[in-house]
């Protein structure tokens, strides 16, 4: 049974006419009729008497009728969402990210998402990053952030921001107005680190390694905002995002040194399904982040020099 075949059975019932229903629906009074018989044959009943003038519905036409209307209504229903959805005007979005993304960048993107399409309900998650790939081929989340590639066929993830890790020390500290520092300058200072084993982490412990310098690690905590407030407070120095202690250096909570050898980059991935597998609002918000300021722009605020090394 087609649906073109109720929309024609209806026509008839509402015009008691076959021509009238052919005008109605743009086609040709033969194409009606067949259209009919092939219902009425699928069926096993006949739906109108064609021996009375008026088209006069049977009683299984009677009965068929209201059916056949809440079908139709079905169908224009199922087109009205979806045209909603396409338009942004309803659905939802679901984001994951990673600490430092979801601290500080992502609410930024959200709220430019949010303005743009009040209608999408958002959903954000800070995650680990190793679970968020596995959320989003399970459907849970849409989109994610994360600071390595998946590497899985039915993922996709390019590289959105860059990033760099920082010296940043109390003011007031022995270091603080060096314009720059090697390694092994740091190697009787002690280190507040993040508790998460990162490869990011890996690769501080490496480079102290490779210049023989000492790490000591006195103190080791689960958010980087609170290696920000203990590294304020004169607890020990730290090595971070840049992009998780800008405003901090800026305002002169906390001090950036530069280290000769520190040239560990930071990389953030946004991470989605194949684009087939995409809602409109997860397409909209991939497009958003690739048209708007927050890719280039956001890496080069990044990078500026803090009002301390400024001319």
């Amino acid at each position: 049974m087609e649906l073109g075949q109720l929309e024609t059975f209806a026509a008839i019932a509402r015009e008691k006419s076959f021509s009238r229903a052919a005008e109605r629906l743009f086609r040709t009074q033969p194409a009606v009729s067949l259209a009919l018989k092939r219902l009425e044959e699928e069926l096993g009943e006949v739906l109108v008497d064609r021996t009375t003038k008026g088209g006069t519905l049977t009683d299984a036409g009677e009965t068929l009728l209201p059916l056949a209307h809440r079908m139709l209504e079905l169908r224009q229903q199922i087109t009205d969402t979806f045209g909603t959805l396409k338009g942004l005007h309803q659905g939802r979005l679901s984001i994951g990210a990673n600490e430092s993304m979801s601290e500080f960048l992502l609410p930024r993107m959200l709220l430019t998402f949010q303005r743009a399409h009040p209608d999408i309900k958002l959903q954000a998650y800070r995650l680990p990053s190793d679970r968020i790939p596995t959320e989003i081929l399970e459907h849970r989340l849409d989109v994610g952030f994360v600071s390595y590639d998946p590497l899985h066929s039915g993922l996709r993830s390019e590289v959105v921001f860059r990033d760099h890790m920082v010296l940043v020390l109390p003011p007031g500290h022995r270091l603080s107005g060096r314009r720059s520092v090697d390694v092994k300058a740091l190697g009787e200072e002690t280190f507040i680190i993040h508790n998460a084993l990162t490869p990011t982490r890996a690769a501080i412990v490496d480079l102290f390694a490779r210049f023989r310098t000492p790490l000591r690690i006195t103190m080791e905590v689960g958010t980087l905002a609170t290696i920000s407030d203990f590294v304020a407070k004169g607890a020990g120095l730290a090595i971070m995002p840049r992009m998780t202690v800008l405003d901090a250096i800026e305002s002169g909570r906390l001090v950036e040194v530069p280290v000769r050898q520190l040239k560990i980059e930071k990389l953030i991935r946004m991470v989605c399904r194949r684009e087939e597998a995409l809602s409109h609002a997860a397409k909209a918000f991939i497009a958003m982040v690739h048209a708007s300021e927050m890719s280039i722009p956001a890496t080069q605020a990044l990078n500026r020099p803090s009002r301390r090394n400024r001319p």
